[in-house]
């Protein structure tokens, strides 16, 4: 039983972390780091978009489908992940999170450009995502498509919606009756929006995702700023404590690989990058190209990532609060801070935010199950998982989720092996993507001097 745990482990956080680095590295240097060449046309991308954007009856947008995206990845993993990653590996796990984010962007702009690239269109309509894709390679491998199909309908239930809810509702009580309350009312919300179809959500997060994720921003640059003073000796803390945690911690960490694991595995979690569960999103775009849209990809890992979970350990770090490193902290950490700040009321407020959240994750993943389900068992299939999918949020609301978090860890490791290996097996193509992209700038460089 041992050895079994240990392999789930191993299979679960240091395997997929090993395969992130070399493919985000493999990806990065062939291309020349192109993500970061790429970044101000993504900052670009998504302004233009923001200014020109327009309602399509019955169709999803570029810009839509984007926040469809950012919806499932800015979740309760901003808050409370983050909260945990200091205190199992220290103000040390921020920096390797930021290292997983800048290879996560490369991962991300290249599962959306290839899954673009090859989604397939019916009535109108476009479907893509990894197990299309996957179809596409010439090896026995594609016959993994429809696995990474089935592990969508359990990492939805898991990943996107026990834990999401559970987190939040946490946040704001303990009292079961409570709680149970309030996943009731939860899953009917969750029901009411994804009953609409994914037209209907990727309107609603089109809305929503950008004040929520501008209203949290706020609070927490409010805390850096009142503590501006601090502000260098935690940036002090991030890095020192990246390559030797034990001066950062009192001696409490001190494993140089726990704190990269746990940091990178941390910003892997919060911004998905490598599951390839974005693509499926992006996909179904119908202004979608394959040479662009992997622009809101880089752009994704960014705002989640580089900007709020930063914010998020800045304030953590920054207030003050004391971080207890035995024991695995959640939001509680941060609404600590909040408190010391902003007085009780911004613990209200911080649970609120979690709500919020949490609901954005939810409904995102709802289309990443359903996409799944579809694709094995067509619209029936996807029918029969919108009307059980709600009921997740009341089980993370009343139950103990520690075995759901490994269950959302191991298949999301599953996930990520499968789609990495497959983004590896059509880089190729990728780079090709990738040069048309530098050749289309350099086109329209030279058509302006000729003018």
């Amino acid at each position: 039983m041992e050895f079994f745990n240990n392999l789930i482990d191993i299979i679960s956080g240091f395997f997929p972390f090993v395969l992130l680095i070399l493919c985000g590295l493999y990806l990065s240097f062939k291309g020349r780091f192109f993500q970061i060449k790429f970044f101000p046309k993504s900052i670009k991308a998504v302004v233009f978009a923001f200014k020109n954007r327009k309602q399509n009856q019955n169709k999803i947008t570029s810009l839509q489908a984007a926040c469809t995206a950012l919806s499932a990845t800015v979740g309760t993993g901003n808050i409370a992940g983050v909260a945990s990653a200091i205190s199992v590996g220290g103000a040390g796990a921020i920096f390797w999170m930021w290292v997983s984010a800048i290879l996560g962007m490369a991962v991300k702009y290249s599962e959306i450009a290839i899954a673009v690239f090859f989604r397939k269109e019916k009535k109108g309509k476009f479907s893509g995502g990894p197990m299309y894709y996957i179809k596409e390679i010439k090896s026995k491998f594609k016959y993994l498509s429809p696995v990474f199909a089935f592990l969508l309908i359990p990492a939805a239930f898991c990943t996107g919606n026990i834990t999401q809810t559970n987190a939040a509702i946490l946040s704001i009580t303990d009292n079961f009756y409570i709680k149970l309350v309030l996943g009731i009312i939860f899953a009917f919300l969750v029901y009411a929006v994804i009953l609409g179809g994914n037209e209907k959500i990727a309107v609603f997060t089109e809305k929503t995702i950008p004040f929520m994720s501008m209203f949290y921003i706020a609070l927490c640059l409010g805390i850096i700023i009142i503590n501006i003073d601090v502000l260098p000796k935690a940036f002090k803390m991030i890095f020192e404590g990246a390559f030797n945690p034990k001066a950062v911690t009192g001696g409490m960490i001190g494993s140089f690989l726990k704190v990269a694991t746990v940091g990178a595995s941390r910003g892997v979690f919060s911004n998905e990058a490598g599951l390839g569960t974005s693509a499926i999103a992006h996909s179904e775009a119908f202004d979608a190209n394959s040479k662009t849209q992997g622009l809101y990809g880089i752009f994704e890992v960014f705002v989640d990532t580089i900007l709020i979970c930063t914010l998020t350990a800045l304030t953590i770090i920054s207030s003050g609060v004391k971080i207890d490193y035995t024991s695995f902290a959640n939001a509680t950490l941060v609404g600590k801070a909040f408190s010391v700040n902003y007085g009780n009321l911004s613990v209200i407020i911080l649970a609120v935010m979690m709500c919020f959240f949490a609901f954005s994750s939810v409904i995102g993943w709802a289309v990443y199950g359903k996409s799944g389900s579809e694709f094995l068992f067509g619209k029936t299939g996807g029918k029969i998982f919108s009307g059980f999918y709600p009921l997740g949020s009341v089980m993370g609301a009343v139950f103990d989720v520690a075995s759901v978090w490994k269950m959302a860890e191991f298949f999301n490791a599953i996930m990520l092996i499968i789609n990495l290996s497959a983004i590896l097996l059509l880089s190729d193509n990728i780079f090709k993507i990738i040069g048309d992209n530098d050749v289309s700038k350099k086109n329209r460089r030279t058509s302006k001097n000729i003018k």
